[in-house]
C-alpha cells in the first residue's frame, strides 16, 4: 500500500517530477558515456601496445634492453620459438634481431631501431602488416627493402621507393653502411613508435652486420588470452632460466597504470555526478513536502505513524531517482553499443592523440560489473537524498500543519 501511494505521489506534480527525472537521465547518460569513452581509449591503447609494440611476453638476454648490445643475444632462438609454439596458450612466437642505428637521407638523419624480421612469422605477432598506409609489407623477396613509420618518413623527408642509408655497427664492432629502399610506410596509434622503429628482412640484416644464423636479440610471444600472461610467463621462466622473460606490464608499466586509473576515475566521476544530482533531488522533495504540509499533518492526525510517513517520503525519492536512472542507463547502453561498433572518429585531433599514444578512432566500452556498481550507488544516493525531506516531514506538528501554519 505504501509503495503504491509513494509512486502515485511523485506524479501529482508531473512537471516538477519530469524535470528532475530528465536531469537524472541526462546526468547519468553524460557521465556513463564519458566514462565509456575514456575506458575505450585506455583499452585500445593497451591492445595496440600488445599487438604492435611488445606482444604479451618477450624473451631476451638479461641486460639487452638497457643498450641493445648485440653481444647479448639468444643463441638458439629458433629452438626457443619452436618450444614456445608448442604451448597450448600460445597464439604465435617470432624471433627478432634488434639493433640501434642511424638513418640518413640527403636532407636529414636520426637515430632509429632496426628490427630484422621474418615477415610472414612476424605478421603473426604484430599488426604492423595491417597498418600500412602506403606501399606493401615485404610483398616480394627483393634484397634490402625497408618498412618505415609515417612519422619517420616525414622527418627524413622521404616517400615510397626512396632510399635511406643505415649506419650500423657489426658484431665485431666495425661501422658499416647499408642502402635500403622503402617498400612500405605504416602508421600506428603511437607517433613516437613510428619515428623510431623500422623493419627489414632478417637475412639482409644478418649478412650486413654478421649476426649469427639462428640467433636473435629477442623473442616476442602473442597469447590467445590476455589472462594467461602471468601463468605463461612463469612457465617460460622455468623453461628458459638463462633468458629474461617479461610481460607486457613490465615492458610498458604505464599502460597497466593507465588502465587501472581509468577504472577508478570512472567510478569517481559518476559518483560526483550522482552527488550533484542528489542536491537537486533533495530540493525537489523539500518543495514537495512543503506543498503537502496539510496533507502530511492530516495523515499524522488520524494516527499514521511517523515511521510510515518517513518511509513514504524516502520511497518517493527512491522512485524518482530510479526512474531517471533506469532510463538513463538504458539510453547509455544503447549509445555505447552503437558507438562501440561504429567508433568515434577523432581525425580532427589525430596528430595530438597519436602523440600521446592514443588511437584516432575510439570505441567506447564498459564492463557489466560497472553497471552493477552504478545501480548500488544510485540506490544509496537516493536513500541518503530522501532522508532530509523525510526528516522534515515527520517533524511537522499535526495541529499546526493542518491549519497550514
Amino acid at each position: 500500500m505504501l509503495v503504491q501511494i509513494a509512486w502515485r505521489n511523485i506524479w501529482r506534480n508531473k512537471i516538477r517530477s519530469l524535470v528532475i527525472i530528465i536531469a537524472v537521465i541526462l546526468g547519468l547518460w553524460g557521465g556513463i558515456f564519458s566514462d565509456a569513452f575514456m575506458q575505450g581509449m585506455a583499452e585500445q591503447q593497451v591492445y595496440s601496445s600488445i599487438h604492435t609494440e611488445t606482444g604479451h611476453l618477450q624473451l631476451n638476454a638479461p641486460g639487452f634492453l638497457l643498450n641493445h648490445d648485440m653481444q647479448l643475444r639468444i643463441g638458439d632462438a629458433d629452438s626457443v620459438v619452436e618450444q614456445i609454439n608448442r604451448l597450448p596458450e600460445t597464439e604465435a612466437a617470432a624471433a627478432t634481431i634488434q639493433i640501434t642505428a642511424m638513418a640518413s637521407t640527403a636532407s636529414s638523419s636520426t637515430g632509429i631501431i632496426v628490427n630484422g624480421i621474418a615477415p610472414d612469422t612476424y605478421a603473426k605477432v604484430s599488426d604492423i602488416s595491417k597498418l600500412m598506409v602506403n606501399g606493401d609489407y615485404f610483398k616480394n623477396d627483393r634484397k634490402n627493402m625497408v618498412v618505415v613509420g609515417q612519422q619517420l618518413a616525414d622527418k627524413l623527408r622521404v616517400k615510397l621507393h626512396s632510399r635511406i642509408v643505415l649506419t650500423l655497427q657489426t658484431v665485431t664492432g666495425d661501422i658499416i653502411y647499408g642502402a635500403f629502399k622503402i617498400e612500405g610506410i605504416y602508421r600506428t596509434h603511437n607517433s613516437e613508435f613510428d619515428k623510431q622503429m623500422i623493419y627489414v628482412q632478417k637475412d639482409d640484416l644478418q649478412s650486413l652486420v654478421g649476426f649469427p644464423s639462428g640467433a636473435a636479440s629477442l623473442v616476442r610471444v602473442l597469447l590467445q588470452k590476455d589472462d594467461d600472461t602471468k601463468e605463461v610467463a612463469e612457465k617460460l621462466r622455468s623453461q628458459f632460466p638463462a633468458e629474461q622473460v617479461q610481460t607486457w606490464i613490465e615492458l610498458s608499466p604505464m599502460q597497466q597504470v593507465l588502465s587501472g586509473t581509468m577504472t577508478q576515475m570512472t567510478i569517481i566521476f559518476v559518483g560526483i555526478i550522482l552527488i550533484a544530482l542528489a542536491f537537486g533531488i533533495v530540493n525537489t522533495m523539500l518543495m514537495a513536502v512543503m506543498d503537502r504540509t496539510r496533507e502530511i499533518g492530516m495523515l499524522l492526525s488520524i494516527g499514521m505513524r511517523p515511521s510510515k510517513v518517513f518511509g513514504m517520503i524516502v520511497l518517493e525519492t527512491v522512485f524518482l531517482s530510479l526512474t531517471g536512472a533506469v532510463v538513463g542507463i538504458l539510453i547509455s547502453i544503447g549509445t555505447i553499443y552503437w558507438f562501440g561498433k561504429s567508433g568515434i572518429n577523432l581525425s580532427m585531433i589525430a596528430q595530438g592523440a597519436n602523440a600521446m599514444g592514443y588511437n584516432s578512432v575510439v570505441y567506447p566500452t564498459l564492463g557489466a560489473g560497472f553497471y552493477f556498481q552504478l545501480a548500488i550507488m544510485v540506490v544509496v544516493v537516493a536513500i541518503i537524498a530522501g532522508l532530509i525531506p523525510a526528516r522534515r516531514a515527520i517533524r511537522l506538528k499535526p495541529a499546526e500543519a493542518v491549519r497550514g501554519d
